[in-house]
């Protein structure tokens, strides 16, 4: 692959019709056909004269016309909601992509999911004008909340409204819609317009992304948080929450006559009538699989996905097993260590850490060689520094960064010579390949000692495994397992030392969100680590702003390299593929899941079917197999063989 890729290049140019990529039909229509219905405004606005309108319903379906709706899906939900509300304190919880999936993910305008191509969702219609950063969009008249009522461009003027707001006690909405939004504008009710701060290199991506807010139905005032944490939303979605059991489940139901069910892009997906999560932690989600409480899992583990998949369900094809390849963007998953405690504010000792972690044990003796290792903070997108140089297990070279942090055996003295150094260098390899020779402390007497928060009993294995590499090198690592979502919310308040955690990612690598100093300043976001550096800021700016495509991969690769020297992030492992486990009576289409599926939720494209559903409950009923399918993994897009493996 060419270090130097382009594709995003054509998203800034979207006057050229051609570089988008779409088959797109257009229209032009003079300004008399929409202006501004708002009265007594003294600069109303309207629709340029000429204006060109692109629309794209050529590209396939992405859900399979063969689906067959009905049922209840039941799924289980690692945390119950922190809070029912989009944005706000802890709106970034184990439920938010559940929330999300039917408010805020009905943005504008859509990007297929096979073909990468932009597609209507709440716009039929949209054009991106020469400055790159003005959009117009045409709504689809047919698209009602919930509640029943319209939905009109004043629903998208109110979002802008609300996410700069403080009653929202939100700094990263605040933050985007001061950074992205000059102007969210009503000409009327289904005409809209958006005039980005700057011009883009991807005004789709940048500016479209807003979703509509009921209006009718939202008080925004100083007790909106409060008010607000356990109300259901109005959603444009075919689902809204329907019933909770405080601590235990979340039911959606679907709303009837959905305004959606005869558009193109949602054909054959969204297919049950009812939702039911039930809150179970992940590493018991197979035992309620097992008794027939769930519908499907995903399976996380390697060692159980090898190991534990051989009961009678599995051997007589009543469950089933599909290792479903994929092409996403890696996302941020590993350790990461507070550089507002004490111990990881020195470089050296974090670097340490990073020469402490054995991937290769772990991947070898735990995962059954199945992973492949990240390096890079953008892995998986064409952002990623394809330079970086990965920290390798060397516990050598750990100890003389804690040399340098000034930890050093008790016994030692402080100030020891060059060959005393080079002593204990050699005696770290000799305690490292043998047994432990106590915890390391420095000048003051504070050990080399600190505590990982995590969520996930599975991973408690591949901890226990670094807990021991660490443990002869002299750090203490302590774990600390805590319920998914009270160990999620210690991140987000940077209330750990270190924590295990995992981010998904987009198309786009978001680095603001990550590493600009003005998430630094507060807690409750997404710089989990405290980072923040003005040369990061300026090389953010770079990479939201510069149009030339050289100049902001050059700024991504920098900051790359800038994470991986400040060391506060310890990437772990991927892999291109989702593991799912299923009754036969849940069906896919032939190619499972869409080529850009991150979580198994992401496309509701399967189904329940009754017939298979009753002649599975006979074969069980009988103890009789059903037809067994003979090849495990489905490979539809040749991901597998592009990856060489």
């Amino acid at each position: 692959m060419s270090r130097r890729k382009s594709d995003d290049r054509g998203e800034g140019q979207m006057k050229r019709k051609s570089c988008v990529g779409l088959m797109v039909s257009v229209a032009i229509l003079g300004s008399s056909g929409a202006q501004s219905q708002d009265a007594g405004l003294a600069n109303p606005v309207t629709l340029p004269d000429g204006i060109v309108w692109e629309t794209n319903n050529e590209d396939p379906l992405i859900g399979s016309p063969a689906a067959i709706r009905g049922g209840t899906f039941n799924y289980p939900l690692g945390a119950y909601p922190l809070t029912f509300r989009l944005v706000g304190p802890n709106s970034n919880d184990a439920f938010a992509g559940w929330n999300r999936a039917f408010t805020m993910a009905f943005g504008l305008v859509g990007r297929h999911p096979v073909t990468d191509n932009f597609i209507p969702m709440m716009a039929t219609h949209w054009s991106v004008q020469e400055d790159q950063r003005t959009i117009y969009f045409r709504l689809d008249p047919d698209a009602r909340f919930s509640d029943g009522e319209s939905v009109t461009a004043e629903d998208y003027v109110f979002t802008w409204r609300m996410m700069q707001s403080e009653h929202i006690v939100d700094p990263f909405y605040n933050s985007y819609a001061a950074q992205y939004y000059e102007s969210v504008d009503r000409i009327d009710d289904y005409t809209l317009r958006i005039v980005g701060t700057r011009p883009s290199w991807r005004p789709i991506p940048d500016y479209a992304g807003l979703w509509p807010t009921p209006s009718h139905a939202v008080v925004l005032d100083e007790d909106w948080v409060s008010r607000t944490t356990n109300e259901f939303q109005v959603a444009v979605g075919p689902y809204v929450v329907s019933d909770v059991a405080r601590g235990e489940s979340v039911t959606f139901e679907r709303v009837d006559d959905w305004w959606g069910d005869e558009k193109r892009y949602f054909i054959g997906q969204y297919n049950f009538d009812q939702i039911a999560l039930r809150v179970i932690q992940p590493e018991r989600s197979l035992d309620y699989l097992r008794l027939g409480e769930l519908d499907m899992i995903t399976e996380n583990t390697a060692r159980t996905w090898n190991e534990e998949y051989t009961f009678e369900a599995v051997r007589n094809g009543w469950l089933k097993r599909a290792r479903v390849f994929v092409e996403n963007p890696s996302g941020i998953y590993g350790l990461h260590m507070n550089l507002e405690a004490p111990i990881f504010r020195n470089k050296d000792f974090r670097k340490a850490m990073q020469h402490l972690f054995n991937f290769e044990r772990l991947n070898r003796n735990l995962m059954f060689n199945e992973y492949f290792k990240q390096i890079s903070f953008f892995e998986g997108t064409e952002y990623a520094n394809p330079d970086l140089e990965p920290y390798t297990f060397d516990p050598v070279l750990a100890r003389e960064y804690l040399e340098r942090a000034g930890y050093r055996p008790p016994d030692d003295t402080r100030n020891g010579s060059f060959l005393r150094g080079v002593w204990n260098a050699l005696r770290g390899v000799i305690v490292t390949r043998s047994h432990t020779d106590g915890v390391l402390v420095n000048e003051r007497g504070e050990p080399a000692s600190f505590t990982v928060t995590y969520g996930s009993q599975g991973l408690t294995r591949h901890l226990t495994v670094m807990q021991q590499e660490y443990r002869r090198a002299g750090v203490d690592m302590r774990l600390q397992l805590l319920e998914p979502g009270t160990a999620f919310e210690r991140g987000l308040e940077r209330k750990y030392e270190m924590t295990l955690t995992n981010r998904t990612a987009g198309l786009y690598p978001a680095p603001r969100q990550y590493l600009h100093t003005e998430f630094q300043r507060e807690t409750n976001n997404n710089d989990i680590w405290g980072f923040g550096t003005e040369e990061v800021d300026q090389l953010i700016r770079i990479y939201e702003e510069d149009l030339d495509f050289e100049n902001r991969l050059d700024a991504v690769h920098r900051i790359d390299e800038i994470v991986s020297e400040e060391a506060f992030y310890i990437p772990f492992w991927m892999a291109p593929y989702i593991r799912i486990v299923h009754w036969d009576y849940l069906q896919f289409p032939e190619f499972y899941l869409p080529r850009r599926t991150q979580s198994i939720t992401d496309w509701m494209v399967y189904w329940i079917d009754p017939e298979r559903r009753a002649t599975l409950e006979e074969a069980i009923a009988n103890g009789e197999a059903i037809e067994l399918d003979g090849e495990i993994d489905k490979d539809y897009y040749g991901i597998r063989e592009r990856l060489g493996r």
